[in-house]
């Protein structure tokens, strides 16, 4: 009998702890699609600068 309270002790402190680490891990999980986002958004306008760039130094090249 003292090992079925034992576990069962244990087994609600190991519950609860996968649920705080169910947790920790979708809000992880969040801020990494955030931060993903955000380095798209970067390289978008990263690669349109670019192509302003390119596009600016072309028509400078042919006016010559």
């Amino acid at each position: 009998m003292k090992d079925e309270a034992g576990k069962c002790k244990y087994e609600m402190v190991y519950t609860v702890q996968f649920q705080n680490l169910r947790e920790d891990l979708t809000e992880l999980k969040e801020r990494v699609r955030r931060l993903e986002t955000t380095l798209a958004r970067g390289v978008i306008l990263l690669v349109a600068n670019l192509a302003g760039m390119v596009t600016m130094l072309a028509q400078q090249l042919f006016k010559r």
